[in-house]
Order: C-alpha cells, then sequence, then structure tokens
C-alpha cells in the first residue's frame, strides 16, 4: 500500500486550485458565447425524427459508431433542443472532471514537486482543445475519450502503486475503457496508452524488459482491453460502410505535415499564436510552426537529459500515440488533402498523453537546477505559468473569433424570436446557408430539420395565408413571388373559376416544374374547404370570408405542370381569381 500524497493540500494544491479555477473562468466565459454549429443542428433534427431504438443508438453515423453520443442527442433533442447554457455546463463539467484527473495522475507520478503544477496548467489551458470545447459535437468526440482515458490510467497508476483490490482497478479500467469506445471510436487509443504507462512504470525490470515485465505482471487486463477493443472493431466493420481515407502518398504526407508539425507541435506549448483561416482551419504562420517546433524539441531534450529512468520510454509512448492517432485520421479522412490535418478536432486528444508523458519522464529524476529558497521557487514557477500562460491567451485570441459560432447564433436567435412574434406564420421549407450547415449532408440541412426540434414547434409547408421565407440572418419575412407563371383568366368575368363541388381545371399561362411556391388568391362569403391538386399529390385549405390569398407548397412533381386542379366542398361557392407559380422572392 503506497502513501498516497495529499493532491490538494499545501501551496502546490493551492496552486491547482488556482489553474483550475482561471481554466473554468476563462473556458466558462467563452462557452458562454459560443454557440451549436454544423453538425448539432442538422444530428438534434435526426436525434428528434427518430424513436430511442436499439437501431437508431447503433446506427451508422458517417461512419461512426457512437451509441452515447446518440443517446445525449436524443434526450437533449426531445428534452432541452438547442438549450445552449445546459450543453455549455456539461462540456465544462467534463472538461473540469479531466482537470482533475490529470491533477491526482500528476500527484501520483510526481508526489510534491511542483512540475506537476505546470503539466497541470499546459492541460487546463492549452488552446489546441479550445475550439471542439467550443462545438458540442466536437467535445462529445474529445472530453469523454479524454476523461475515460485519464480514468483508466489513474486506476493502472493506483493499481501499480499498491493501491486498491487488483479487481477493482482492473473492472474499472476496462468499464472506463468501453464507456470511452462507446462514445467514439477513437477511444481504442486508450489500450496502446495504457501499455505505454505499463511500460513506463514496470521499474523492476530495464531497457526492452520492461515490456515483457508490464505484460507479463498485467496480463488478464491486457487480454479483457484486447476482447473489448476486437468485440467494438468487429461490430463497428459489420454496422459502417465506410471505405478507407483514400488518397495519394502525397496528399497522405501534406495531412501527416500539417497534423504534427502545424497542429499538434504548435498546440501543446499554446499556439497557434498568429496565422489566417482556411477552410474552417487555422494555418499557422510560418515563425509559429519553427518556434514552436524548436520549443518542442528543447522540452524533449531536456526530458532526455535529466528525467527519470522511463524518460526514454515516456518519449517513445508520446511519439507512439501521435503516430497511431495520425493513423486514424489517415485511415479516414487523409483524401481531404492537408487542411484536415489542421483541424484540432483530429489531434486535441494529444494533450492529455503529452502532459502525461511528460510526468513519466519526470518520475523518479534527480532535482533540477532550481531557486534553494521557497521565494525563489515560487518566483520561477510563477514566471514558467506566466510564459505559458501568455503563450495561450495569444493563442486564445486568434482561435475564439474563428470559432466562437456567434453568427450562429444570431441566426436561431432571429429565427425565434419571428417565430414568437406570430407564432401562426408558416415557413417556406429549404436548404439553410452553408454557413450554418454545409450541404454535404443531403436533405438534413434543411430548415425543417434543423428547426423542428424547437419548442416553438415551427410550421413549414402547410397552406397559409402567413407563408414566410428566412433571410439571410435568420429573420422571417412575407412570402413573395420573385417571377412566377399565372393562371390563364377564368370562365366567369365577375368569379374566375367558380369552385362549389367537384374539380375544376385552372391552366396556367406556361408549364412549370421543380418544387415552387402557389398563390391562390380568391374570395367567398362562407368557410369552406378547398382542394388543391396535380396528379397524386393534393392539399386542402380553409378558404375565408372576403378577399383572401394563400400559399402552398408545390413539391417537385415528375413531368411538367401546366394545369392545377381545385375542388370546393359545396358549403359555398368561393371565386378564385388568380393562381401562381414560382419561386420565392430572396428577402
Amino acid at each position: 500500500m503506497s502513501k498516497a500524497l495529499a493532491p490538494w493540500r499545501g501551496a502546490q494544491g493551492a496552486a491547482a486550485i488556482g489553474v483550475v479555477v482561471v481554466m473554468l473562468v476563462v473556458r466558462g466565459r467563452l462557452l458562454a458565447g459560443s454557440f451549436f454549429n454544423q453538425d448539432d443542428f442538422y444530428m438534434t433534427g435526426r436525434a428528434y425524427r427518430s424513436d430511442l431504438t436499439w437501431d437508431y443508438l447503433f446506427s451508422d453515423f458517417a461512419g461512426h459508431v457512437n451509441p452515447f453520443q446518440q443517446l445525449a442527442l436524443w434526450l437533449v433533442a426531445h428534452d432541452a433542443p438547442y438549450d445552449w447554457a445546459l450543453i455549455a455546463t456539461a462540456i465544462l463539467a467534463v472538461d473540469l472532471a479531466a482537470t482533475v484527473m490529470v491533477w491526482l495522475i500528476l500527484t501520483r507520478l510526481l508526489g510534491g514537486r511542483w512540475s506537476r503544477v505546470v503539466l497541470l496548467a499546459v492541460f487546463a489551458w492549452a488552446p489546441i482543445t479550445l475550439v471542439p470545447t467550443l462545438w458540442w459535437s466536437a467535445a462529445m468526440f474529445l472530453w469523454p475519450h479524454v476523461l475515460c482515458s485519464l480514468v483508466a490510467v489513474w486506476l493502472l497508476i493506483r493499481w501499480r502503486q499498491g493501491d486498491g483490490r487488483g479487481l477493482v482497478n482492473a473492472t474499472g479500467i476496462v468499464l472506463a475503457t468501453a464507456t470511452g469506445l462507446l462514445w467514439h471510436e477513437r477511444a481504442v487509443l486508450i489500450v496502446p496508452l495504457l501499455l505505454g504507462v505499463a511500460v513506463a512504470l514496470a521499474d523492476e525490470a530495464s531497457g526492452w524488459r520492461r515490456i515483457t515485465a508490464a505484460l507479463v505482471r498485467f496480463r488478464w487486463l491486457w487480454l479483457a482491453l484486447l476482447a473489448a477493443a476486437v468485440g467494438f472493431l468487429a461490430v463497428h466493420a459489420v454496422l459502417t460502410d465506410v471505405e478507407g481515407g483514400g488518397g495519394t502518398t502525397s496528399q497522405k504526407l501534406d495531412v501527416s505535415w500539417a497534423y504534427v508539425g502545424k497542429n499538434v507541435v504548435p498546440g501543446l506549448v499554446g499556439g497557434p499564436w498568429a496565422g489566417h483561416v482556411q477552410g474552417g482551419a487555422v494555418v499557422p504562420a510560418t515563425w509559429v510552426t519553427v518556434v514552436s517546433g524548436l520549443l518542442v524539441l528543447a522540452v524533449i531534450g531536456l526530458l532526455l537529459w535529466r528525467g527519470g529512468p522511463a524518460r526514454r520510454w515516456g518519449v517513445a509512448v508520446f511519439v507512439g500515440y501521435v503516430v497511431a492517432d495520425l493513423a486514424l485520421l489517415l485511415s479516414g479522412r487523409s483524401a481531404f488533402g492537408s487542411i484536415i490535418g489542421l483541424d484540432p478536432r483530429y489531434s486535441s486528444d494529444t494533450l492529455h498523453a503529452a502532459v502525461l508523458c511528460a510526468a513519466l519522464c519526470l518520475r523518479g529524476s534527480t532535482a533540477w537546477p532550481a531557486p534553494t529558497t521557497r521565494r525563489g521557487r515560487g518566483l520561477a514557477v510563477g514566471g514558467l505559468l506566466t510564459a505559458y500562460g501568455v503563450a495561450a491567451v495569444a493563442g486564445t485570441a486568434l482561435l475564439v473569433p474563428q470559432f466562437q459560432n456567434v453568427a450562429d447564433r444570431a441566426f436561431v436567435t432571429n429565427f425565434r424570436n419571428s417565430l414568437a412574434a406570430d407564432p401562426t406564420q408558416v415557413v417556406f421549407d429549404g436548404p439553410a446557408p452553408p454557413e450554418l450547415v454545409l450541404p454535404l449532408v443531403g436533405d438534413d440541412n434543411r430548415y425543417s430539420v434543423i428547426f423542428g426540434p424547437l419548442p416553438e414547434l415551427p410550421a413549414f409547408d402547410e397552406p397559409s395565408a402567413r407563408m414566410r421565407v428566412v433571410g439571410e440572418d435568420g429573420t422571417l419575412h412575407p412570402a413573395e413571388l420573385a417571377g412566377f407563371v399565372s393562371s390563364r383568366r377564368g370562365p366567369s368575368r365577375d368569379c374566375g373559376y367558380a369552385l362549389s363541388r367537384g374539380p375544376v381545371d385552372v391552366r396556367l399561362r406556361a408549364p412549370v416544374d421543380g418544387r415552387l411556391l402557389l398563390r391562390v388568391r380568391y374570395y367567398t362569403g362562407a368557410e369552406s374547404t378547398v382542394t388543391v391538386g396535380v396528379g397524386d399529390w393534393q392539399e386542402k385549405f380553409l378558404a375565408r370570408r372576403g378577399p383572401n390569398e394563400v400559399w402552398l407548397v408545390l413539391p417537385d412533381l415528375p413531368g411538367d405542370v401546366d394545369r392545377i386542379e381545385l375542388g370546393g366542398d359545396g358549403t359555398s361557392t368561393v371565386c378564385v381569381t388568380e393562381v401562381a407559380a414560382g419561386l420565392p422572392e430572396a428577402p
């Protein structure tokens, strides 16, 4: 049984609490100002239209099988749709839990050394995890996996140090790994990371014998983890239909350099501090790539020079983790080109591996040159924290304006405010702007999918005298036809087309095709139901007293449409003065 250091006591515990508080304040404020984006909208719409079944939970989503994510989406879509305050709180809570786990791990590995406070700050403040944190879908890819990985590592270290029952620790490790896999398949990286940690902790052996010692000591654990990972991957292969990432050798090399040299490396040292946005990712300036690369190489050199007995294994484990992470990216996305290598969604999990591996390198090392007085040590640590904090602030300042999704919040707010002003409005359905949801998802980028879950329960494409079209900023505007084909003059000079009982053909001046808006102008002395039809398509509306107009959505029917069939219910005569078909005018 080890004598575990109380993690939150003393000056270092207070410093750790200060690091965590800074993280909570900064990320809490940034999360409060962010909003849903892209995948969040259409995934919520899909969940809202689905029943909570096994088929839904284990459905193939763009090559992913992630039942816990699907469950979270379903619960939010049905109980708290687009409640950003709830989502932001949940993201921050998981981020906090992961940060606490990092501190517990660092305390077990480094004891009372001040270096654990610096490493905690690197994990808590690094902007490399900021972009996924501000985006719900990406946060679900990142934080559950990282938290499960950290819990599994903590349990392994705890077990290795003689704390707790072996069966309890092993069961917890397997459950944490399985939970991570059910959130996202990237959690397969937990298994090799655990093996690397076990090898680095195998101090009873030296050199390559560490591998044998780690494998033998935890042999039943590795068998259980291997079974869980292989079983998951087998189910994943059966349920998904996605082919490999493709891409040429040149593309894979471009992705690899972008991922390692321009994404992971600058991200670990608080970058990128300068750059430009390209395709939804930040391309760091050349000087940022050079400086951050030199800093990372300098840190690795220092760890290899002054680190403990497992320093080489610590570096090897981190390099292996980055290579494995990159291999996952290349296997699924390399055809996208170098831009995909810059996406922090695919690199942000390397941060926890970097901090963990740095601690493995430092564990058991001799004291580094440092001030002898308490005040001097405090100033040195404070200087390191300040330097990394300044770097992280610069990186955060570059990323936040690009990824806080302020425009999405404004669009949805304008849409909901317009609905609240007149709940009887009907919205003409159509594709959302690509800034909100990309057209790559097909019909899932339509307003009816995106906004269907809203508690205002907006109506789409129903017959209405209050048909509205969505403006560029999300505001609803009265429908108008930009160009249209009208009906021929009706047979009655005073009534146009008289509807009483039975169908009446209304001929258009020219044939039309495609999905269009129909505007029907009429007058009547009493309410009655009017039927509108073309071929197999039919719709009804209630004709109200007096002169009125009603809007209907004509679907994209096979062939040209040259006439509209109207019919009354015999209650009273409805005089139709005009039928016009056309596209809505952009507001």
